[in-house]
């Protein structure tokens, strides 16, 4: 808590002489209840107002015009997705054979709406029925590697310890072994029970499973099985802006690209004239019209057209970049991309402000200005015991308080305040006059030096 007053008590001294009005525009802010802390996702408009790709020339104001703590939570580019257990169908496998499910071929069969399993010895019999050595289990019906499973036991079994064999296949006839000598447990005992059901295997995707106990006398009954896949990472959702080209001049196949703002771009989607299109091009970005062109990547895109479904070519991964103009140069091999504008879009992680709520409000997001310098501290400063994204903690003990984060958001569309005027660049009038000062003591020197000479040549 030391840390956080320091931290509110220093902020306006790195900025003590700014006021709204130094900067081109502002947001109305609505802040939730009074946590000490407020969060808000940047909006669009910040992107299009900010002067630098950093932004360093963005800041928080009360409704005294002070200026309050503010630092930038780490961006989640990606998130985990969690997948529930699915249950599949299992089949026993029996067999009079002492090789038990080793020494049995097993088969699936479409019989209408009904999916049977035949079991037959390696010379090609039928196999008995007289021992349960084993289950198959169909998990066709997953497409994503499978990272556990869970073994269903029958109502009333309560005395149950044994090891089982977990084997997974493509084709009913090689198996890879998953798991070997997995404890299956359900013991009760006064009122209690102790149950290990779950078993983890390594991600493997696999089509059939087969559950065995090899060289056990008593067979395990099972009333069902659910796999479990592992989780997967899904990319968080991203802000986009979509602009239409403007042909190059006197340049065949590129397109231009103007989007009006430094956004943290970090995915590209373009957007084909034509159906049936397969492009390759080249992508390039600059963060002035003066600036050389530089390039990011080359990416081969699509458009087509099958029994009525459209199929589009997916969004390209770039590394972040802020550059606000992009230029799309297309090989024209194959005709290029036929007649029609090219369409661009690019997609970007907002930033996530947390700002302290010192004073009273309304409280107010400022930016554009050339000549600001960031005065945002890091989120390890400003928020007290931070962690990680999942542990925003006061103290390290267990009964130590949560330090809640509000919401806060844009009450109001922006409005100008200095305007376009402090985003210009200003002119340098000292450099300017310390230049025109060692120019004109040259022409100075220059023209003693020349009237030293001539006086010099005369004769005596």
């Amino acid at each position: 808590m030391k840390s956080l007053i320091a931290t509110l008590l220093l902020v306006p001294a790195l900025a003590a002489a700014e006021q709204p009005h130094d900067f081109a525009y502002g947001i109305p802010l609505q802040t939730s209840g009074q946590d000490a802390l407020q969060e808000l996702e940047l909006p669009r408009a910040v992107y299009e107002g900010v002067v630098h790709p950093d932004l360093a020339d963005l800041r928080v104001f009360n409704g005294a015009g002070e200026v309050v703590a503010h630092a930038f939570r780490p961006r989640v580019t990606t998130t985990k997705e969690k997948a529930r257990p699915l249950a599949v169908t299992l089949f026993p496998i029996r067999t009079d054979a002492s090789t038990g499910v080793e020494g049995v071929e097993l088969r699936l069969e479409q019989r209408g709406d009904r999916t049977v399993v035949d079991l037959r010895t390696r010379e090609g019999r039928p196999a008995g029925d007289a021992k349960l050595v084993g289950y198959l289990a169909d998990a066709r019906a997953l497409d994503k590697p499978i990272r556990a499973i869970t073994l269903e036991l029958p109502a009333g079994a309560d005395q149950v310890f044994t090891r089982v064999t977990i084997e997974a296949s493509d084709d009913l006839r090689q198996w890879t072994q998953l798991a070997s000598g997995a404890p299956v447990v359900r013991l009760s005992s006064g009122g209690s029970r102790l149950e290990q059901l779950r078993i983890e295997v390594p991600a493997r995707r696999a089509k059939y499973l087969r559950v065995s106990w090899p060289g056990r006398t008593g067979a395990l009954g099972l009333a069902g099985l659910a796999v479990e896949p592992g989780d997967s990472a899904v990319a968080a959702p991203r802000q986009w802006k979509t602009m239409t080209s403007v042909p190059a001049k006197n340049k065949t196949g590129e397109y231009e690209f103007d989007f009006g703002g430094l956004f943290p771009v970090d995915r590209l989607r373009v957007a084909l004239p034509q159906q049936n299109t397969v492009a390759s091009l080249e992508l390039l970005a600059r963060s002035k019209p003066a600036d050389p062109w530089r390039h990011v990547t080359t990416a081969t895109v699509y458009r087509l057209v099958r029994d009525g479904d459209e199929l589009t070519s997916a969004d390209i991964e770039v590394g972040p970049t802020s550059d606000r103009y992009w230029l799309a140069r297309v090989d024209q091999r194959g005709g290029g991309i036929g007649g029609g504008p090219l369409g661009l879009g690019v997609g970007w992680m907002p930033h996530r402000l947390v700002f302290a709520l010192r004073g009273a409000g309304p409280f107010r997001l400022a930016y554009g200005s050339r000549d600001a310098k960031s005065t945002a501290f890091p989120i390890v400063t400003l928020v007290p015991g931070y962690k990680s994204e999942e542990e925003l903690e006061l103290g390290r003990g267990a009964t130590a308080p949560r330090l809640v984060i509000g919401g806060a958001r844009a009450a109001a569309d922006p409005q100008r305040l200095g305007g376009d005027a402090v985003t210009r660049e200003r002119i340098d009038w000292k450099r300017w006059t310390l230049w025109a000062s060692l120019v004109l003591g040259v022409a100075v020197l220059g023209w003693m030096a020349l009237r030293l000479g001539r006086q010099m040549s005369r004769p005596a």
